[in-house]
């Protein structure tokens, strides 16, 4: 079997192609499963249970070779990195390009329509449609076989996720996540089915904005300097043996790790302040105030009193701020506890962040010792190098049980980087333990909620959210309301990738392990969140027309009777 084995390279003459090459695009694509083969820690979890094998690289070679444009190449890489199903892991193109239809779209009650109009950009006197009216097909094509593309090259770990994050792009393209958004015309036409049942065809100009990136070439070619021995090609040989060597030789080289995330349009994402409408009769106490962190409020429903908190984030605006945050959700629970008999806590629409800051809350929350998430790392030097710092830390300025506790993680990574991709068992993300104690007052007094928890999850209770989510769950702190979680249990890292065409990619370096086991439809018995998600103890969808026209009013009403039914008779 032979070796892929550049030496003494040479600039060859000026291509006198307007793209990259068919061997440019090859070299390309292989640096970036380089990466994924070096860094990814989902690898085997996503060829068990997806079937989805990145290190079989020969059939995306050939269609590399293949494509007749840069774009059409870029984007097969979003398709490549799409197939992991992760929504950790992902290509970006190096471009500001965005396209925008003035609308946000969602499926409801599985169909498109639209959730929300920019009337400045679309007068109703021209654009005569909706809130509610069904987007029935767009630019000719059935609507849903669009997002089902669209769906392939940015791919979350829940497949409605997935298809409502393609419901955002369809009308919100960018060229970052869809590289052939630089292709677009200049308008978009929909079929529109409205509220009569009547259809009529509406052409909406797009809205452009950044530089749209058409082109990754003409680079010149290489060539070799020598002759090539029997267990090495040459350029033109490449597609004799692809997928062997970038996995013995990556050429991606070892970069500082950095937090990234995807830009989102879907409506409410991230956001402090629910989607839903509360009823009259809510007292708002937080979430008025550009310095509140959280919404919160109080409402009485037959007799029963229920707080409210929404976590709309995980992601800090400022590192320095979090101690502020994590005062404010005690000085919450603190209230609600003295003032409640059950407490609504709302994770919909998290877009996840700082994961040791989602496991402080927890402590703040969860009023009895528990278990946190574990963590199966697929080590780097950078993070070697990482523990290796904290234990000399450790020895110069913690106690002995630090530096022995950070002395076995050490060795726990250097086990797991000495194997064939090898990966450690679950370790704590945040300290030294994955058994943790609640918070406790100034007085010694347990700070976390005792009395019984609701928590509201979605399919874009994401990342973060996901695992907070599964200790509220496994610890019994809490009975979950709604519907499946993301299934997004890793992390982002972003690193280069691509020498050709530039762009980056994140990769899950880490797998999430929940404290307990899960026996799921689909997966079977299993401990990791990624694709699998956490499942409500109570099914809801909020995803209906009536939610929609009705600002989530069934939705309210729904999860107070759910939560008042969990107070104890007499109380």
């Amino acid at each position: 079997m032979g070796r892929w084995l550049v030496v003494g390279l040479a600039l060859a003459g000026a291509s006198v192609w307007g793209q990259l090459t068919p061997e440019q695009k090859a070299l390309d694509l292989q640096t970036i499963a380089s990466l994924y083969a070096k860094q990814y820690a989902p690898y085997e979890w996503k060829r068990d249970a997806l079937g989805f094998d990145l290190f079989d690289l020969r059939p995306w070679l050939e269609r590399a070779r293949q494509t007749k444009t840069d774009l059409e190449y870029l984007d097969l890489v979003a398709e490549y990195t799409g197939s992991l199903q992760d929504i950790h892991s992902y290509y970006i193109a190096n471009s500001d390009f965005v396209a925008d239809l003035h609308v946000y779209t969602d499926i409801v009650d599985g169909k498109l329509v639209f959730e929300q109009l920019d009337r400045a950009y679309l007068p109703a006197s021209r654009f005569d449609f909706a809130v509610g009216d069904e987007i029935v097909q767009f630019n000719g094509r059935p609507v849903m076989d669009v997002l089902r593309d669209l769906g392939k090259i940015a791919s979350f770990g829940n497949p409605r996720s997935t298809m409502r994050w393609a419901a955002d792009q369809l009308v919100y393209q960018q060229q970052a996540y869809i590289p052939r958004a630089a292709e677009l015309g200049d308008s978009a036409t929909l079929l529109v089915r409205r509220a009569d049942g009547s259809e009529k065809s509406y052409t909406i100009p797009w809205d452009k904005s950044g530089t749209p990136l058409m082109k990754l070439g003409p680079l010149p070619n290489f060539r070799m300097s020598r002759k090539l021995g029997r267990d090495e090609v040459g350029e033109d040989d490449v597609p004799a043996d692809p997928g062997v060597a970038p996995f013995r030789r990556p050429w991606v080289a070892l970069q500082k790790h950095v937090s990234a995330r995807p830009v989102r349009a879907l409506r409410g994402f991230g956001s402090r302040d629910p989607i839903y409408r509360m009823p009259t009769g809510f007292v708002q106490r937080l979430g008025r105030n550009r310095s509140d962190f959280f919404f919160s409020g109080t409402y009485t429903m037959n007799g029963k009193r229920v707080g409210l908190i929404r976590i709309g984030t995980f992601q800090p605006v400022s590192f320095s701020l979090l101690s502020l945050a994590s005062n404010q959700f005690t000085n919450e629970i603190t209230f609600m506890k003295a003032n409640t008999d059950v407490l609504v806590v709302d994770v919909t629409r998290n877009e996840g962040g700082y994961a040791c800051f989602a496991e402080d809350l927890e402590q703040r929350l969860i009023p009895k010792p528990f278990s946190t998430i574990g963590l199966e790392i697929r080590p780097n030097l950078d993070l070697i190098r990482d523990f290796e710092y904290a234990v000399l830390d450790a020895q110069d300025f913690g106690e002995a049980w630090e530096v022995r506790a950070y002395s076995a993680l050490l060795k726990d990574l250097k086990t797991a980087y000495s194997e064939n991709r090898g990966r450690t068992g679950p370790i704590p993300l945040c300290g030294t333990g994955l058994d943790l104690q609640p918070v406790r007052d100034r007085a010694g007094a347990v700070v976390g909620y005792e009395k019984p928890i609701l928590l509201l999850t979605d399919e874009f209770s994401t990342s973060a959210a996901d695992s907070f989510a599964a200790v509220l769950q496994d610890a019994k702190a809490a009975k979950l309301f709604g519907y499946r979680t993301a299934g997004a249990g890793g992390n982002t890292v972003n690193f280069s990738a691509g020498f050709f065409s530039e762009g980056s990619a994140n990769v899950t370096q880490m797998l999430t392990v929940r404290p307990e086991m899960q026996s799921v439809p689909g997966f079977g018995a299993t401990r990791y969140v990624e694709n699998v998600g956490v499942r409500p103890d109570i099914e809801y969808d909020y995803q209906t027309r009536e939610n929609l026209l009705g600002n989530g009013a069934a939705f309210v009403d729904a999860f107070l009777k759910a939560a008042i039914a969990l107070v104890p008779a007499g109380n």
